[in-house]
This record gives structure tokens, sequence and C-alpha cells, in this order.
């Protein structure tokens, strides 16, 4: 999104699309580069605008956020907006977009940041756009940030290239240190990948902003990554996420909350988390914390994932809903590439009430329905499956036309998700 004053930052189309796997085994190989049959190539990207944290605290939670573990099907498709960020004197935005998108060959990753405030004024830009594309073809795998620019961005009061070079640091007085178009590569013979973060504040100093010591701000991230996955790896690779809220809505959207991705070949049996304090969406819902996690193992004989998502002190639409805590969990794995174990255990609610309806108890069945006259449809511990993946909510409530809480037709209020899946070649 531009404002009419706005040069257009050139680049790579806005398609998108969050992760990828292209099976190549038993195809011919569009690519030239000698992929053997037993071979997969993975592809993987990631995006959003703007991310603020202290240590493991995190300040501001990541914007408009996009991105998957894994996945064999191409032509997958994603996107994300926020309109505005607002969080004086760390961070104020207009309008975020995020997308992800690959091709046979390739993965990309970019997000553009629209009128962006940080510290207080000191870093000020029109524009700010991250792009991050790998590629495979007949010469191997790389890596570009080609795309990715500013617009009109002043630092310290100073005017600053549009083209800044890789890695520029710029000292800010009395607060630390910018890194511009900062960017982490790492290409191998069998794997490839790029992080761009076009501005990352670091806060080393006491200031009279009332910033934290150690406080890092990230402004427009994305990533793109690509690997060459033989059989010896595993049976398979592995996909997933699990996010707190998400409301999807024409009046009010709010992007998933404290999302965490599983990884493309798991973490050695080490939890992920990513968590939020609490979450406040005006005449919608609130919430005490929200973790989410994600847990993994690939081995020669066994891909096994899981992710979990637990919100506690929900309240819903001013009682509609409540639950003091839920989790709820999906795991998927595979010894043999074909056939594919899922399931939702670990999966629980405590003190769940649903209003006028005493019937509804913790030990809810899956895919419980409840009509709620006047108000819309609520699903309850909803499952959605295919052959090698599940998704598992808490509680998702779609919005019916001539509702009583003053929200539009057809919006959809999600708490408590988690996907997992697993990916191969040798699924029908």
């Amino acid at each position: 999104m531009f404002t009419r004053r706005h040069r257009r930052l050139n680049g790579h189309a806005t398609i998108s699309v969050a992760a990828l796997a292209l099976v190549v085994g038993g195809l011919l190989s569009p690519l030239g580069s000698g992929v053997a049959s037993s071979q997969t190539v993975v592809f993987s990207a990631g995006a959003y605008g703007s991310f603020a944290f202290v240590g493991t605290t995190v300040i501001l939670g990541r914007t408009a956020p996009l991105g998957l573990g894994c996945d064999t099907n191409t032509a997958i498709s994603k996107s994300a907006t926020v309109a505005s960020v607002n969080l004086p004197p760390i961070a104020t935005t207009g309008a975020i977009n995020t997308t992800l998108a690959t091709t046979t060959s390739s993965s990309e990753g970019t997000a553009d940041v629209i009128n962006v405030g940080l510290l207080g004024g000191v870093i000020t830009a029109d524009e700010i756009k991250a792009v991050s594309t790998t590629t495979l073809d007949a010469n191997g795998l790389s890596v570009s940030a080609s795309g990715s620019g500013f617009i009109n961005l002043v630092v310290n009061g100073s005017a600053v290239s549009s083209n800044v070079p890789p890695n520029t640091t710029i000292k800010l007085a009395g607060i630390g240190k910018v890194v511009l178009n900062e960017q982490s590569a790492a290409t191998g013979s069998s794997s490839a990948k790029l992080i761009v973060n076009m501005i990352h504040v670091y806060v080393t100093q006491s200031n009279s902003l009332g910033i934290a010591t150690g406080t890092q701000i990230i402004l427009a991230h994305a990533s793109s990554g690509l690997t060459v996955l033989s059989a010896a790896n595993g049976p398979a690779v592995l996909g997933g996420v699990a996010y707190g809220t998400q409301v999807s809505g024409s009046l009010i959207t709010s992007s998933p909350t404290a999302p965490e991705f599983q990884k493309c070949f798991g973490t050695n049996g080490v939890t992920i988390s990513n968590s939020l304090a609490s979450v406040n969406i005006p005449s919608v819902l609130t919430s005490g914390t929200v973790t989410d996690t994600a847990e993994g193992n690939l081995t020669q004989s066994e891909a096994e994932g899981h992710t979990a998502s637990t919100v506690q002190s929900l309240n819903l639409l001013a009682g509609l809903v409540t639950v003091g805590a839920l989790t709820m969990q999906a795991n998927a794995s595979t010894t043999d590439g074909k056939n594919v174990t899922r399931s939702d255990t670990g999966t629980s609610f405590t003190n769940l009430i649903v209003a006028g309806h005493p019937e509804i108890t913790d030990n809810v069945p899956p895919n419980t329905t409840v009509s709620l006259p006047g108000i819309g449809t609520l699903y309850l511990r909803r499952e959605l499956t295919s052959s090698n993946t599940i998704v598992v909510r808490g509680i998702q409530l779609v919005i019916a036309k001539n509702n009583v809480v003053g929200l539009p037709t057809g919006t959809s209020i999600i708490v408590g998700s988690a996907s997992a899946g697993v990916h191969t070649n040798l699924l029908p």
C-alpha cells in the first residue's frame, strides 16, 4: 500500500506463500540442477512488519506475521495486513503488508511498512520494504535481497540513501545504535537461507525516552530458505503453527497472536515457544497469558511433530464464553512416509462456560457445534483434518446476520489454534 506521494519500491512481485516443499522425486526436474529422484526440495519463508522485545519479554508482538514450517503442495499463497502500529515512543507506523511466495525454483518473503516513526522521531521513513529470495537453478543455490529499500529515510535528523549497503550501523546518541539493511545469510551445497531486517535498533544506554536498556526493535523482516532433503534425513518433513487468538472480519481484524511455527526439520526434542502477557481486542475478547509452543523430531525412522496453544482467563463477548484455561494440541507423525497418525492428545479445557448452555462442560467432545440465536455459530474443540495434517481450534465463533453484538456478518473469532502435519513425496 502506497500513498499518493510515494514512489514505488521496485523489485519482486507481491505474490505470497508461507513455505513450501517441492517434490521432484519421480518427475523431470524443471530446475536442471541435478536433484536426484530420492530427494525433496524444501522451501521456507517468513515475514512480519514490526517486533520489539527486551530479552524474553515481548513489548510489541510481531505484526502481520506469516510463515509455515514446510509443505509439499505447490502454489500455496498467503498475505497479511494491519492498518497501523501505535506504541510511542518505541514505534508508530501506517499500513503494514506482508507476503510470502514460492515458485518451483525459489521462495520469497516480503514486508512493506508505511509511515515509520521510531524512538519518538529519531528514525523516520515514508516507506521501508524488505525482500528475501532464495533460488535454486543449474548453478546451485543463491540468495538475494534485491527489491529491499527505503523511501525518505531520516536518522538523527539526516537523510539516508534509499540503497543502504548491507549491515550499515549508525550510532544513536544517548540511545544505542541502529543497523540498516541488516542481512544474515548462509549458503551451502544443500541448503541456503537469507534473513533481512531493514531496521534493527539496539537500545544500549539509559535514555530520556524511558525505553529499557536491552530493548531491540525490528522493522520490516523477511526471510527465505531452501534445503535439498535426501531420504536419509527421514521419512518426511514437519509443518504446523500454534497461535492464541485471531479475528477476521470487515470491521475488526487481529493477526494471530504469539504465533510459534514448527521447524521443517524439527527441534531435536526441544520445545520452542512464543508468548504474550495478555490480549485485549476491544468489544470482542480479553485474555490472560497466551503461550504457543512447537516441538518435533526427525530421524531416519520417524518424523513426529507437536504444536500447542494455551490461553488463560478468556472472556469472549462480555461473558458469552469464559474459560479459566484452555490448551489445544495437535500431533502428527509417520514412520514410513505414507501412513500418518494424527491426534489432539494434550487438549483440555478448565472451567469452560457457555452462557445459557449448562450442558457444555470441560469434557466437551470434538467438533461440538452450538447455535447461538442472535449471535452465530459456536464451534468447540473443532478439528479439521486432511491425509497428513490436523488443525485443532479450541473456540471458533462465526457471527451471523442480524446479530445483537454489532459485528459484521461472517466475522470469525478463533481462540487457541494448533496445527501439525508431516509432508513427504510418498503421500498420495
